[in-house]
Parts: structure tokens; C-alpha cells; sequence
């Protein structure tokens, strides 16, 4: 189900933050656009409401650190992109 908040720009692409959310109602990504490319923080979570995981954009490319997590919410994984 995507109960999208929808902000857009003059070309209709996704501008600014969105939240999706699952068949149930509950959260399962945020995160934010620029003219159409995901920059900046973005999140996704487990069906359980727990982060899933975590990291950032730049004009639609992963960077940075990205951080994975198990459905109980225990950290599993690391990742750097450049």
C-alpha cells in the first residue's frame, strides 16, 4: 500500500520527503528527493516497525555509510560506498 505523501516539483518527479507504507499501514520507507533522485537520508523497515536499514544519497547514487539491520533491530552489516 503506498499511502505516499506526495510532493513534487514543476515536472512532476518526487521532490522532498516520502513515506511509504506497507499493506498494513505501517512505515516501510522515508526518505527524501531531489527532482527526482533520493538525496539525502533514507530509511527502510521491517513489517515489526524495526529499521531494516539505513543510508544516504547523492543525485540517486548510495554514499556513505550504510547500516543493515536484522528484524530485532541488532546491527548485521556495514557498508561504505564512495
Amino acid at each position: 500500500m503506498n499511502k505516499d505523501i506526495k510532493p513534487i516539483n514543476k515536472d512532476g518527479q518526487p521532490h522532498g520527503l516520502r513515506e511509504w507504507y506497507n499493506p498494513n499501514g505501517k512505515l516501510w520507507y522515508k526518505g527524501y528527493f531531489i527532482n527526482g533522485n533520493r538525496n539525502g537520508l533514507c530509511e527502510w523497515y521491517h513489517d515489526n516497525e524495526q529499521l531494516g536499514y539505513k543510508g544516504s544519497y547523492i543525485n540517486g547514487n548510495q554514499d556513505g555509510l550504510w547500516e543493515y539491520y536484522f528484524s530485532n533491530g541488532k546491527l548485521y552489516s556495514k557498508k561504505y560506498y564512495i
